[in-house]
């Protein structure tokens, strides 16, 4: 899972990398495809579980699995007309800014209207959802604890040790701020960077900005930290490890996803627009939600969830009302911008 960040200043090491590549390889015979994505973990496990090495015996055709997913190397590739990749997991907003550019349009058939309404984009097909959860340390406040996403940034009411993703906002860390100072839902975009990180202020002195979700992660387990918003697949991440001391706080989530593309000049876009509707479909959907702990793309599936899983389950049905998807249009415009001036803010 995520992210890959701005590929400006990377294309040129990038583009280097590539052109002194042999090439991708191959796997024998017959049909076969290259599927990037972030690399080892229970995300790509999920992946591979759910729909990869089902695909391999439903199309008769072999998967090989390549990566981490990066936006600067599929630029590179593109630009030099040297594609190896057919099929690329990456964020939401890439196919909408870079559509017919970077990213082919997909034929998804009939399953147009599997997805939550406005995930779907002409160049993008979403296959995982995140919730980025408000939640506290119960051994810190026990019989007392937060109750709605506005007590994230009251430290009279709440004293104590708060963490967040530092690296990148897009997954809703912003959202939540200004979804916690009394922005309707409908009114989020455009959206008031300058409000959003004024409400960070508030608790900027008792901060901690993770560089990886795995910190964030350690964090919480190791108890360092009485407060964090996470999402929702880490959040499953750290109740595996032993940190059931984290409690959710069922108010409004922010909702980020991945998408699929298949990169422009890809020499399989036909195999590859296959095994995107194949991991579409309900069946697989669910299969990938049980292992990574992220939300299906396809709004029919019904993953079958352990407990753990369930605790922090932002895609249940009886969550619905609280779910904010972020507007991946607004992020393709804006991404680089707001990132930069992120930044700048957890430095100045």
């Amino acid at each position: 899972m995520r992210r890959n960040g701005l590929w400006l200043a990377a294309v040129g090491g990038a583009l280097a990398t590539l052109l002194t590549a042999c090439g991708t390889g191959g796997a024998g015979a017959g049909k076969s495809l290259t599927f990037v994505s972030y690399g080892k973990g229970a995300y790509q496990d999920g992946q591979e579980k759910g729909f990869l090495r089902p695909f391999e015996k439903s199309a008769d055709a072999t998967v090989r699995i390549d990566g981490p997913s990066d936006n600067a190397k599929l630029r590179a590739m593109v630009d030099a007309g040297r594609v190896t990749w057919d099929v690329m997991d990456t964020d939401a907003f890439l196919p909408r800014e870079f559509c017919g550019k970077l990213v082919e349009p997909i034929d998804v058939g009939d399953l147009k209207g599997a997805f939550p309404p406005g995930t779907l984009s002409e160049c993008g097909v979403p296959t995982a959802f995140f919730g980025l959860l408000f939640m506290y340390n119960e051994r810190t406040y026990g019989d007392k604890p937060p109750t709605k996403l506005a007590d994230f940034f009251d430290r009279k009411a709440f004293p104590g040790k708060r963490v967040v993703f530092g690296k990148d906002p897009a997954i809703g860390v912003l959202e939540a701020a200004l979804l916690a100072d009394g922005i309707p839902k409908d009114r989020l975009y455009p959206m008031d960077v300058d409000r959003a990180l004024g409400v960070y202020d508030r608790v900027r002195s008792d901060l901690t900005f993770a560089q990886t979700y795995g910190q964030q992660q350690q964090l919480m387990v190791d108890d360092q930290a009485d407060l964090t918003l996470v999402v929702s697949a880490r959040a499953y991440s750290v109740l595996q490890a032993g940190g059931t001391q984290w409690k959710p706080v069922w108010d409004t989530v922010p909702v980020s996803w991945d998408a699929l593309v298949i990169p422009k000049g890809s020499p399989n876009k036909q195999l590859g627009e296959q095994l995107i509707r194949f991991a579409s479909q309900p069946k697989q959907a669910a299969a990938f939600a049980q292992v990574s702990g992220a939300g299906p793309a396809n709004v029919t599936a019904e993953p079958q969830l352990n407990d753990l899983q369930q605790q922090v389950n932002a895609f249940d049905k009886k969550h619905a009302d609280k779910l904010v998807y972020n507007d991946a249009d607004w992020w393709a415009k804006n991404h680089s911008a707001v990132v930069d001036r992120w930044s700048k803010w957890q430095i100045g």
